[in-house]
């Protein structure tokens, strides 16, 4: 089967299943198309046809629940309780693709009842000749096939919306396909996954309350990664736990996930309550490190010192700190953009310990920044999200935890370290070096344009931006005029025409013709002013 062809059967099955969850209306709903009402009926109706869809729209919708610049509240909160849960892969599958991986004597038992099955992967229990118990997680057989394939139908699609809609141009579509085409690569090459591990275990060896599963090399392919066996349960509300220690959890695994985000530049990015376990020792165990979230070094300084004027309800900061981190165009409204975080910005603060969110406060920026037409990066949302579900389950086992507390009682500790990181030896040289010289060659820079000043020779080169829709407007004058021309040209041709007796019937064509173009100009100056 050709891949043009697996791929319009794959559409037409798309588009059925959009059809029957009313696409129209979703789309209409999230502000692609004209602007509808969210409701909770069109957003479940759009989780269902997700998960309906498979492994790669599952996924999707996945990314998009941590997007709430790009959809309503209503969607977001529907999509963040996607379940990815499919049929189990036969055993013999699984023994087949293990046998292909790993040596044969590498365990003496697997349960060939699956631990949990999800759409990417699934896991068993195992034992290794050593007498180790362990976890197997083993990639579902013709998973890549599946996910290249529906990446190149979105792909396709993304483009098609993008070109007739604003609204989808401004929401970076293409960009978010490509983002969710990086994740789904990372979840499904399992050596990515066990580096990942390691790495996060490294990142939180000083955090004594919080594990992570130690990866049993050499037992990890690209399609198999086993690990050890951590006993736990999911943290609950009815998780039976002492409070003094409910709470010393709680604080520890958030600040571990600031620490993350703004001092190391690299996080767990899904610590969902599936991904945490309460151990018998009075421990967290992090599990799932197919997705990690990396920041460079600017973006984590901007997200810092926005997280503490958050804390510190500095409202013209935070609204310096999201602008100097987005893509702000010409005609992005500034001034309302930093009167609007003035106005919900004290909300944060004013209210129950219970309600307040380091996470949600994130989104809300988000929201507000797309309503002002500015452009937050991709891994602003994937911070936000990530906070999020850290806090939720933080407050789980604190319901009275301090998320802003805590971050501006560690703002010290952040700012040493931040100190220390650009005072090491090779990183100062570098940023010395970077930054003088610049300026050594302002002297020559400046005497250049002095000299061409004396000569009459200084040339300023000023790149327009913004006039699309000028541009948009004086095209349309010129078709207009043009079309006027064409339409007074045929009435004068066909009048000369008829005084002639041979080609009266031409004459009669030229005027209907000129006839009809002015009958459509004059419905079009009508009904759409500045078009034709």
């Amino acid at each position: 089967m050709t891949t043009r062809f697996a791929r319009t059967r794959r559409a037409l099955v798309i588009g059925r299943t959009a059809q029957r969850s009313k696409i129209h209306r979703v789309l209409a709903e999230v502000g692609v198309t004209n602007g509808r009402v969210p409701t909770r009926e069109g957003a479940r109706a759009f989780r269902a046809a997700l998960e309906q869809l498979g492994p790669t729209f599952i996924k999707l919708g996945q990314l998009l629940s941590s997007r709430p610049d790009l959809l309503p509240d209503v969607y977001v909160e529907e999509l963040s309780a996607l379940v990815d849960s499919v049929p189990p892969v036969p055993f013999a599958e699984i023994e087949q693709v293990i046998a292909a991986d790993l040596d044969e004597d590498a365990f003496v038992w697997i349960d060939p009842v699956p631990l949990a099955t999800a759409s990417i992967a699934q896991t068993h229990r195992a034992l290794t000749v050593t007498g180790r118990e362990v976890v197997v997680k083993v990639r579902r057989p013709g998973i890549v096939d599946q996910i290249e394939l529906d990446l190149g139908v979105l792909r396709a699609g993304a483009r098609l919306v993008a070109g007739h809609s604003e609204t989808a141009r401004l929401l970076q579509l293409e960009t978010l396909v490509d983002e969710l085409e990086v994740h789904l690569r990372a979840e499904m090459d399992f050596l990515e996954e066990a580096n990942n591990t390691e790495l996060i275990a490294e990142v939180l060896e000083g955090y004594q309350r919080l594990t992570v599963p130690e990866v049993i090399r050499p037992c990890v392919s690209e399609r198999i990664l086993v690990l050890e066996w951590i006993d736990g349960e999911r943290v609950a509300a009815s998780s039976a736990i002492d409070p003094a220690l409910g709470q010393e959890l709680a604080q520890e695994f958030f600040k571990a996930y600031v620490h993350q985000v703004v001092v190391e530049g690299l996080f767990h990015a899904d610590p969902h309550s599936g991904n945490v376990l309460l151990t018998p020792d009075g421990r967290l165990a992090l599990l799932d490190f197919g997705l990690l979230g990396r920041l460079d070094d600017d973006t984590r300084q901007g997200l810092s010192l926005l997280l503490l004027a958050i804390a510190q309800n500095r409202a013209d900061d935070v609204a310096e700190l999201v602008m100097s981190l987005s893509l702000v165009g010409v005609d992005a409204d500034r001034a309302l953009f930093v009167q609007e975080v003035r106005r919900i910005l004290p909300r944060v603060h004013w209210r129950r310990l219970s309600g307040i969110s380091a996470g949600r406060s994130l989104a809300e920026l988000q929201q507000l920044a797309v309503r002002h037409r500015i452009v937050l990066p991709t891994t602003f949302a994937l911070v936000g999200k990530t906070l999020a579900q850290a806090d939720s389950i933080a407050r789980t086992l604190d319901p009275e935890l301090d998320p802003f507390g805590l971050v501006e009682r560690g703002s010290l500790d952040v700012m040493l370290a931040e100190a220390e990181r650009y005072l090491e030896p090779s990183r100062l040289l570098a940023f010395l070096s970077t930054q003088l010289h610049p300026l050594g060659r302002l002297p020559q820079r400046l005497g250049q344009v002095v000299t061409q000043l004396e000569q009459g020779s200084l040339k300023v080169a000023i790149a327009p931006a913004g006039l699309e829709e000028v541009e948009g407007h004086l095209r349309s004058i010129a078709n207009r005029m043009g079309a006027s021309i064409i339409i007074g040209s045929l009435l004068l041709s066909s009048a000369l025409l008829a005084r002639v007796d041979r080609f009266e019937w031409e004459a009669i064509a030229g005027f209907a013709v000129a006839g009809v173009l002015g009958l459509y100009m004059i419905v079009k100056i009508i009904r759409t002013p500045g078009e034709l």
